[in-house]
């Protein structure tokens, strides 16, 4: 009889012990594992999916996304227009006494887009000059034409988190990737604050979008190709260590080019095309040149990008030995000293 008594004693022993050990998973579960930027970014992720704007709000900082933003877009805007707006005070002033109700804008469209609701929905009528700024500024970042494809944490320290969003865009068929910097807000949250590269990114757009253009265009591209001619070029990979938040493979490709026109160059776009020893095409990415070439004058094209293993011909890449590949330069916009411009016909936004 003692012995069965023991015996019960033990089994019940046993099943107290898996009952705690069940009880401190799960505490385990909602007192950490629900504190931790990899759990707020699936939870982002879920949101978008379930629209569900409250629960997106609460790992997003949308109006620091959008703040941020702001100044971004007007940044690229200038990197690709050429011209420098952050040295005019006037309009510096301008742009900072709107900006307050541009981001409201903004934000309020992320909102109703990740709650999907109509575009017909009723709406407060918004101040025409703001709200044109705001449509200026989306016309940038073609959301309705990307997917996820991946998304992944990359770093957790003191000072934050950085993950990574991999980004595909159908129409012009590349990948792109967006860095995303998290920190913990005051309910103890992990929040999406901004897109750390999000200029980068928008430039990166538009010269994917103008190499699109010149594909469609076969004639003036011939006429492009015949204007600056390749010489010399130099490949090769290496980790930038001084790079933040974190260490960064990059790729190098340094290009000799020369101005074959009568007409001084002072801004060109352009995709540098990387080829194997077979003379395949195995990578390119869009570049562009801001200053000045003047007929027959040769320069030196020097360009890095960002490699991210996350993408498959960036990995397959990474694994080559790239001093053996060759490159060329693809132009696909120029504009001239005279005011004249060389461009594709088809414009897309």
């Amino acid at each position: 009889m003692r012995k069965v008594c023991k015996m019960k004693n033990k089994k019940t022993i046993f099943l107290l012990f898996i009952i705690i050990a069940a009880l401190a998973g799960a505490a385990f579960y909602f007192l950490y594992f629900i504190r931790t930027p990899l759990y707020a970014l699936n939870a982002a992720r879920q949101a978008v999916q379930q629209h569900d704007a409250a629960k997106f709000e609460r790992y997003v900082d949308v109006r620091s996304v959008m703040d941020n933003a702001f100044e971004d877009i007007i940044k690229a805007e200038s990197q690709i227009n050429n011209d420098n707006l952050f040295s005019n005070p006037f309009a510096i002033s301008i742009l900072h006494m709107l900006k307050p109700s541009v981001v409201d804008l903004m934000q309020q469209e992320a909102l109703d887009r990740i709650a999907a609701k109509p575009a017909d929905s009723a709406k407060k009528s918004a101040d025409p000059v703001p709200d044109a700024m705001k449509r200026n500024m989306e016309r940038h970042i073609p959301l309705d034409k990307l997917t996820i494809k991946d998304l992944q944490l990359t770093k957790t320290d003191a000072s934050g988190a950085t993950a990574s969003l991999a980004l595909h865009n159908a129409y012009l068929d590349k990948d792109f990737i967006a860095q995303l910097q998290m920190n913990v807000n005051d309910q103890g949250d992990w929040q999406i604050k901004k897109v750390s590269n999000l200029t980068q990114l928008i430039v990166q757009f538009d010269a994917a979008k103008k190499a699109k253009q010149a594909a469609a265009n076969k004639p003036i591209m011939e006429r492009l190709s015949k204007a600056v001619q390749t010489y010399e070029t130099r490949l090769s990979i290496f980790t930038d260590s001084s790079a933040s938040p974190e260490p960064q493979t990059m790729l190098s490709a340094i290009v000799t080019a020369k101005n074959m026109t009568d007409v001084p160059i002072n801004r060109m776009y352009y995709d540098v095309l990387i080829f194997d020893e077979q003379g395949k095409q195995i990578y390119s990415y869009p570049e562009h040149f801001r200053g000045s070439i003047a007929p027959g004058q040769t320069v030196e094209l020097n360009t890095s990008k960002t490699l991210n293993k996350m993408l498959p011909d960036d990995k397959k890449l990474m694994e080559q030995d790239v001093n053996k590949e060759k490159c060329k330069i693809q132009v696909t916009y120029i504009a001239f000293d005279d005011g004249n411009v060389l461009s594709p016909n088809t414009f897309m936004e």
